[in-house]
């Protein structure tokens, strides 16, 4: 049994983050209580996963509204699912014995203390965010919010107090943007507004030291610095711009079922480091409110399950949603993508896709101009953002483009699922017919203005595929054709 506290210590607990920690049983390690003085008005954190980064963030943010009465901390996230999550975390904390019957208000998006302070959690949107005033501001996971959100709508909410805290949170992503360009000022040690925090996943004593050293002589140096040491990648040869990935996320739920909605699905092998990654793309059922055609990406995976596995995985998803797959049969994925022929032929249209040049640059161009002329809507997936800004593109000696993820840093499996299933769609992507929408349906947005009908549908074709395949041997797997469900028919 845990020894009572005395007064004097919950006192020095106010003004003692450490102690404060330790007596909720979660201390922190001193790389972190150094990080969390918050010397300056502006704190960075740049991290890798796995560093006991939003548990921290959690813990100071409940510390800060408990040690002065009527503080206002803003939590906020890039997404609501981490929102959600963050808030989740602050509420655990205010469960413990020592804070027993200090809330006396807790909803979905904030919790109200009995000092008055209050802790607010939301996503990253102008309308969450704009009209607060707050004493300390912790935006988690940075590098992924838009930057007009971050410096328009979210830094303005400390501008009112002249003491507020700010703390800026992320993994690395891409040497562009402005928590890079802030990031790389708090490493000044002559700007007294700004400190930088770099977090080391090799000083995580929860991790094995034998884990970081295998991944250490696995990796190479670049991608080992990025991905453990948590320093930025740089993007000079990115393919895919920054801002258009970012104006393109919207914040909806993935769905894995799909009523039998339509779908392109794009299939690349794990080998080696890499992972398995499925995607799927359809044309978004909107009711005609964005006044084009808009593609979706419904549902993303990876995954290191065993080859059999993994068929067995997309062939559950293709009871689901009306697929036409195409499968990267690459090295690897030669076998499995034929096992996967065999057991889907006769219901699904399935096109073996070997990767060349041409073809990368066919569809990662696709991609491309879709999300130049705002038409794709990503999830807000950081593990598929992430990749995607590790996407490169080099001239060849025959004019061609290169493309691939940078070798010494980021994977490229989610963006080469990606580009199968867009290019699994077709060229011509019909308009959705306008249409009056439900009054109690729900709407995500990009920050670009697209709009997304929650949940997430694709338009339906009506077209029996038992009609079309009466068992046999099914569909030519080698065959160049591929399903078009929205003009049902093959091209």
């Amino acid at each position: 049994m845990a020894p009572a506290l005395s007064r004097e210590d919950i006192i020095r607990a106010r003004d003692d983050f450490g102690l404060f920690c330790r007596l909720l049983g979660q201390p922190r390690t001193p790389w972190q209580l150094d990080t969390m003085e918050l010397t300056a008005r502006q704190t960075l954190i740049v991290s890798p996963r796995q560093c006991g980064k939003s548990q921290t963030l959690s813990l100071k943010a409940t510390h800060f509204a408990f040690r002065q009465p009527k503080q206002m901390v803003l939590l906020v996230s890039a997404g609501e699912t981490a929102a959600t999550r963050l808030l989740r975390l602050v509420r655990d904390i205010c469960q413990d014995p020592l804070l027993a019957g200090s809330v006396v208000d807790d909803t979905m998006t904030r919790v109200v203390l009995a000092n008055g302070s209050e802790i607010h959690s939301v996503p990253a949107s102008e309308r969450s965010i704009r009209g607060n005033s707050v004493d300390l501001l912790i935006v988690d996971e940075c590098a992924f919010v838009p930057e007009d959100i971050l410096m328009s709508a979210a830094l303005p909410t400390t501008a009112a107090r002249p003491k507020a805290k700010i703390i800026l949170a992320s993994s690395p992503w891409g040497d562009a943007g402005p928590f890079f360009q802030l990031a790389m000022q708090g490493l000044d040690h002559a700007n007294p507004h700004i400190k930088t925090f770099r977090w080391k996943l090799a000083d995580a004593h929860w991790i094995a030291p034998e884990v970081v050293e295998a991944a250490r002589a696995a990796m190479s140096p670049l991608r080992f610095r990025a991905e453990y040491e948590g320093e930025f990648i740089t993007s000079g040869d990115a393919y895919f711009s920054q801002e258009d990935l970012l104006a393109c996320v919207a914040d909806f739920p993935l769905r894995r079922t799909g009523e039998r909605m339509p779908a392109a699905c794009g299939l690349d092998w794990g080998r080696r480091q890499d992972a398995h990654a499925v995607a799927l793309a359809g044309l978004l059922d909107d009711f005609g409110v964005n006044g084009m055609p808009v593609v979706i990406l419904p549902w993303v995976e990876t995954s290191r399950r065993r080859y059999g596995q993994q068929v067995a995985e997309v062939e559950s998803l293709s009871k689901s949603w009306s697929l036409s797959v195409r499968t990267e049969t690459n090295g690897v994925g030669a076998f499995p993508s034929e096992e996967l022929g065999r057991r889907l032929g006769g219901l699904v249209r399935v096109k073996h896709a070997s990767s060349t040049q041409v073809s990368k640059e066919d569809a990662y161009g696709r991609v491309q101009i879709l999300l130049a002329e705002r038409q794709l809507v990503l999830p807000n997936h950081m593990e598929l953002l992430k990749q995607l800004g590790g996407i490169t593109a080099s001239p060849t000696a025959s004019g061609g483009l290169k493309i691939g993820a940078r070798v010494e840093s980021l994977h490229d499996d989610l963006p080469d699922a990606m580009s199968l299933a867009v290019a699994g769609l077709p060229r011509e992507l019909a308009r959705p017919v306008r249409r009056e929408p439900p009054d109690d349906l729900e709407w995500a947005e990009t920050t670009a203005g697209i709009r997304i009908p929650l949940p997430v549908r694709t338009i339906t074709a009506e077209l029996d595929w038992g009609e079309v395949y009466q068992g046999g041997e099914g569909p030519d797997l080698l065959s160049d054709e591929t399903y078009n469900p929205w003009l049902e028919v093959y091209r």
